[in-house]
């Protein structure tokens, strides 16, 4: 009777250990196509609200080709640093050239701070990603999306058309691909 369980058990944990190398193997098949990343790509891009980017900014940086899905979470990260860090440098050449109008230089100032912040935000993600935590990562993105929208805000606020609503929106964008892909990795 003690030999049929012991025999039972092995058995059954043979099944298991077998049936978790195909459930494992079948995960990686998906991926392994004649395309190989670029699969990895547009299945992670499926799981977020604006795939055209998200393929677009994946497949321009060459890591991505080889990149697993931690990979693709540094890149997306990575990208929405830059792009960040392309709007405040814009915000600040805007500023250079807006003697003319009162209210011009201190919404691009506030538009100033914000990116300044949100790119900080951004920097503090990169470790935060590093060590899983997930929870400081979403809080630290989400604030980082926030400053981008109180920039908007900002030229609402005073009537004024918005000079940055193309970079605002597409840095809520990329940080929001960022979340998605890291909601993958949790």
């Amino acid at each position: 009777m003690a030999s049929s369980k012991i025999f039972l058990t092995m058995l059954a944990l043979f099944f298991l250990m077998i049936s978790s190398a195909f459930s494992v193997t079948s995960i990686r098949l998906q991926f392994a196509t004649k395309d190989g990343v670029q699969d990895l790509i547009s299945t992670t891009c499926n799981h977020t609200l604006h795939f055209e980017m998200c393929v677009s900014a994946l497949r321009s940086d060459p890591r991505s080709q080889k990149s697993d899905l931690l990979g693709l979470a540094n890149i997306a990260l990575n990208i929405s640093i830059a792009h960040g860090s392309e709007t405040l440098a814009q915000v600040s050449d805007l500023k250079s050239y807006a003697n003319n109008d009162t209210q011009l230089p201190v919404i691009l100032s506030e538009c100033i701070e914000e990116y300044t912040e949100a790119t900080e935000n951004l920097k503090e993600a990169i470790h935060a990603l590093k060590v899983r935590s997930f929870d400081d990562m979403n809080t630290l993105v989400s604030t980082a999306m926030t400053d981008s929208d109180t920039c908007e805000q900002g030229f609402k606020e005073m009537n004024k058309a918005s000079l940055l609503t193309d970079r605002n929106e597409s840095f809520s964008k990329l940080c929001s691909i960022f979340l998605s892909i890291t909601t993958l990795l949790s």
